[in-house]
């Protein structure tokens, strides 16, 4: 959810008119900008090494420390991996519509055409992505709040009681997981370029692979010369070259 986050920011940014703005959607941000969610994401992952444990009667992974199963269900799990991703996409995906929307009424005429496709396809891409995204992610933030308001009765549960929370709480795992393998699908039935494109490379591919070189046999053969004497009216002999 980081980088998709981030791709959402460099999307505002690059459509944005202030060009400030625009310098943040660059090759070297990016570059440093990339191991932020890394250096993160192990910072935060690191208490739950030492406070998770397999815990009976499921043996699920879980919480072995009270304050740290509080910290992680009430700002890690419901902050960090839920809500602020599904804000931030929600926000830029907003910006970025209305930064195209700004564009569509200050662009030139010669290029109308071709910023009109332009604009059609990255705002359809643009909101088929955030419109996934956010419907991927909602059953998980569900399933969050839930959490966080049954975590008092979290001790007194039975045993089917925990393994449907563990069942629902697999569920949205994996129904979440689609926006991680969802961008080029995305992008490849919403954008005709995209689509062009593929296809060209495809064919380029293809008859790469039956395009052959077949060796071939030349017959290198000359012409064939004759000698054959004539005699001139003078009489005297001369040579003439007949091809035969």
């Amino acid at each position: 959810m980081s980088f998709l986050c981030l791709s959402a920011f460099d999307r505002w940014a690059c459509t944005s008119q202030s060009v400030r703005i625009r310098q943040l959607s660059s090759i070297r941000v990016a570059q440093r900008v990339f191991p932020i969610p890394f250096i993160l994401w192990s910072l935060v992952n690191i208490p739950v090494l030492v406070y998770c444990d397999l815990v009976p009667p499921t043996f699920a992974c879980w919480f072995t420390n009270d304050l740290f199963m509080r910290i992680g269900t009430l700002f890690l799990s419901p902050i960090l991996t839920v809500l602020l991703p599904l804000i931030v996409l929600i926000l830029c995906g907003l910006l970025t519509y209305r930064n195209i929307r700004r564009v569509t009424h200050v662009r030139q005429q010669p290029n109308q055409n071709r910023l009109s496709n332009w604009e059609q396809q990255m705002t359809r891409m643009m909101l088929t992505q955030t419109l996934l995204n956010i419907f991927c992610t909602l059953p998980r933030a569900i399933f969050v709040i839930y959490t966080i308001f049954t975590i008092d009765e979290s001790a007194t549960r039975t045993f089917d009681q925990l393994s449907i929370i563990l069942l629902v709480d697999s569920i949205t795992v994996s129904i979440i997981s689609v926006n991680f393998g969802s961008s080029f699908y995305i992008f490849l039935l919403s954008s005709p370029r995209l689509r062009q494109m593929i296809q060209m490379y495809l064919k380029r591919l293809f008859n790469l692979r039956h395009n052959q070189v077949d060796p071939t046999n030349m017959l290198l053969t000359a012409p064939v010369f004759t000698v054959r004497q004539t005699t001139k009216v003078i009489g005297h002999p001369t040579v003439e070259n007949e091809p035969f």
